[in-house]
């Protein structure tokens, strides 16, 4: 049996809008592997408050630690509540990503939670 694939819980909102724009072509080419993986495969997740899966060719992932790490874990915090997850939570990928729709998206709680993200123009659409 593999390793559960460690994810930040807010990355469950960021897979859903993902479009093919990002901080790099790398980054990009990371986050359609990881999400294609995710949906082939919906391997056992663990929540994590960190740098995961998708931070691997994030620009702002300095040696494992998030250089806006403050502001995401907030984004993080806010998407646990509400999804009603704590940080180390084990489960498949597909009930993550279908708590995260539930409570937050389908719930109208996106912008709240999301506020402090550069990128909710893109999944406000």
């Amino acid at each position: 049996m593999s390793d559960p694939i460690l994810l930040r819980p807010h990355h469950a909102l960021c897979i859903r809008f993902f479009e093919g724009k990002g901080y790099s072509e790398a980054f990009i080419r990371h986050m359609t592997d990881v999400i294609d993986m995710l949906q082939r495969d919906d391997p056992a997740i663990t929540l994590v408050d960190a740098c995961d899966i998708l931070c691997e060719q994030c620009p702002h992932n300095t040696g494992g630690v998030c250089d806006h790490d403050e502001k995401v874990q907030g984004i993080d915090q806010r998407a646990l509540a509400m999804m009603e997850f704590p940080i180390g939570t084990a489960l498949p990928w597909h009930e993550c990503y279908t708590r995260a729709y539930d409570s937050i998206i389908k719930a109208g709680r996106l912008k709240e939670v999301c506020r402090d993200c550069q990128w909710l123009s893109i999944c406000e659409k």
